[in-house]
This record gives C-alpha cells, sequence and structure tokens, in this order.
C-alpha cells in the first residue's frame, strides 16, 4: 500500500510538471504568433488536455493518502478557489468601474494567481494541522 502511495504521488508531480512544461511554451508561442490560427487551436488545447491529466493524477493521489492530508489538501483547494474567485469579482467590479489594469491581471495571469493562493491555502492548512 505505502509504494502504491509513493507511485501516485511521483505520478501527480511528473504530469505537474509536464503541464507546466506544456503550458509557458504555448502561451510564449501563442503570444508571439508564431504560427497560424489552426495551429495555434491545437498548441492552446494542447496544456488543457495536460492539465485535465495532472487533475485525474492530482485527485487518484489525494485518495491514497491519510485523513489528516486529505482534509489539508481539501482546505488548500478550498482557501485557493475562494481567493480566485474574490479576485475575479474585485476584477469584474474595477473593470466595471474602468480602473482595471490587464497587464497586471489579465486571463494568464490568474492561473498563477490560482496556483498562487492554493499555496497559501496549502500552507494555512499545513500549520493548521501541523503535518
Amino acid at each position: 500500500m505505502e509504494q502504491s502511495k509513493k507511485i501516485a504521488n511521483q505520478q501527480s508531480v511528473i504530469f505537474a510538471l509536464i503541464y507546466g512544461a506544456t503550458y509557458l511554451p504555448a502561451t510564449w508561442l501563442l503570444k508571439h504568433h508564431v504560427f497560424s490560427k489552426p495551429v495555434s487551436a491545437f498548441i492552446a488545447i494542447v496544456p488543457i488536455i495536460t492539465f485535465s491529466i495532472f487533475i485525474f493524477k492530482y485527485i487518484k493521489a489525494i485518495s491514497v493518502m491519510d485523513e489528516v492530508k486529505q482534509r489539508v489538501q481539501l482546505e488548500a483547494v478550498v482557501i485557493g478557489f475562494s481567493l480566485t474567485a474574490m479576485l475575479v469579482m474585485l476584477l469584474f467590479l474595477l473593470g466595471l468601474c474602468d480602473i482595471s489594469n490587464p497587464a497586471w491581471f489579465g486571463y494568464g495571469h490568474l492561473v498563477c494567481y490560482c496556483w498562487g493562493f492554493y499555496f497559501i491555502g496549502w500552507f494555512v492548512s499545513r500549520k493548521k494541522y501541523g503535518v
């Protein structure tokens, strides 16, 4: 059982790295308009597929964790989602006032903020449970 936990954990980390390795180049290629529209659409879909596989492996890794670690992960996701929802609401309301700045809070930046908010939640929850 311990070996399957380790393998599930390693797989989720590997697919997280694969996702990052596809997302960053795809972002750069799409930003610089290197390819035609059909090829660009394909490039845009590749990180979505790798992210889907990562999420599947991540959920599988969580399912073999003990209850405390599962609770830490759940709270990290809830905190991250809540902070992301607040940021999106704030950006929407600021956009209605014509005060938003897409250079700092564009769609591409939201991915980074989501990951940052998840890790904030993860650190808070780990400290709370002493894991």
